[in-house]
């Protein structure tokens, strides 16, 4: 059974999206999911104002809304949580299209969404229908391509970008109206110069100013970090004795005296092997913060709590939170040591 919309289509990268969506799961970023989609890039718009680029298993959908697995820093910040088991930062995103594979006559790569010149006509790049090959939207019909570097490429459509397409897709609102293109819609000199003022990036309505500015993610001494709003995390030892009722020991060397914020524990048990325990709890401890990212959550350090004294224990130790760096969890805040010794694991060597 095909469908009847091309797989190159936003409609048809939704419907391969659900069909794979277990795999995607399971296993971003993989060369078995990019060859889905025959190893084209995606084109989106990130929160930042700016064209970025994906592989299919990079992403998914929330409705409508492209939503982008990431922890690179840039975008971690941006994070809405969907609720699901990765550590990946899921961040809203706008559809901006699919490489055609085409180039043009300046060897420019071609998407759906930009507006190329080809055969007599100037339009806007999309695969209509079921096809295969892509078109310029027309009149009557569409504009099948032909040859690579018979056209040229003008521009793009995403100009007068609206902000709220990033919680609210809609395809209509992104693309300009079709009828803009036929004969008795703006000129094409018109068409031209609208599309020259996107080509490089996106342009947005005046009320789109994105928030570049983050918190640091390490500190020396906690008064530099603090927040009144913040919620203080520290490490308890959970012990039992004998089957007698738990206790609960707390782990933490800087707690400020008469503190009556929010406080968090992360208990960790030991009657297992300390850093297998350790890293256990943390782990539970980052899904929690990874699905509140409108928390700030500081961790109190632990080194003299713990009686860590030496250099081996100081890395070994350490090296249980490396999955909050490998993620870039934007709103977890640790002590310096902790990314010191990860920074020296990640590039001296990862033997």
């Amino acid at each position: 059974m095909t469908s009847d919309f091309s797989k190159y289509s936003f409609l048809g990268i939704q419907d391969l999206c659900r069909k794979h969506y277990k795999e995607i799961m399971l296993s971003h970023d993989s060369d078995k999911l990019k060859a889905v989609l025959d190893n084209r890039r995606v084109r989106f718009i990130t929160p930042l104002g700016e064209f970025d680029y994906a592989y299919f298993g990079d992403f998914t959908f929330d409705g409508d809304v492209m939503i982008l697995w990431s922890k690179d820093i840039e975008y971690t910040r941006f994070h809405k949580p969907l609720h699901t088991s990765t550590l990946l930062s899921q961040v809203p995103v706008i559809f901006a299209g699919v490489d055609t594979k085409y180039r043009d006559d300046q060897n420019q790569e071609i998407f759906t969404g930009d507006v190329v010149s080809h055969r007599g006509y100037t339009s806007l790049v999309r695969y209509f229908g079921d096809s295969t090959t892509p078109s310029l939207a027309g009149d009557n019909c569409d504009i099948l391509f032909e040859k690579n570097r018979e056209m040229h490429k003008e521009g793009t459509v995403f100009s007068d970008i609206e902000p709220t397409l990033f919680t609210e897709f809609m395809i209509g609102k992104l693309y300009w109206p079709i009828d803009q293109f036929m004969p008795y819609g703006i000129s094409q000199k018109e068409v031209i110069a609208r599309a020259s003022k996107s080509e490089s990036r996106p342009k947005f309505t005046d009320d789109f100013k994105p928030q570049r500015r983050g918190r640091r993610l390490i500190y020396k001494q906690l008064s530099d970090v603090l927040l009144e709003e913040d919620v203080l995390c520290y490490l308890a030892k959970e012990t039992t004795e004998d089957g007698e009722t738990p206790n609960t020991i707390m782990c933490a060397d800087n707690i400020p005296d008469a503190y009556h914020g929010e406080l968090h524990t992360i208990k960790f048990a030991t009657t297992d092997d300390f850093y297998d325990s350790i890293r256990t709890a943390f782990h539970e401890f980052l899904q929690y913060a990874h699905n509140n990212p409108e928390r700030t959550f500081v961790l109190c350090d632990f080194k003299e709590a713990l009686e860590i004294d030496d250099k081996h224990e100081e890395f070994k130790t350490a090296m249980q939170f490396v999955e909050w760096y490998k993620y870039k969890i934007h709103n977890v805040i640790v002590p310096f040591w902790i990314l010191n010794n990860i920074l020296t694991w990640d590039m001296i060597g990862k033997d």
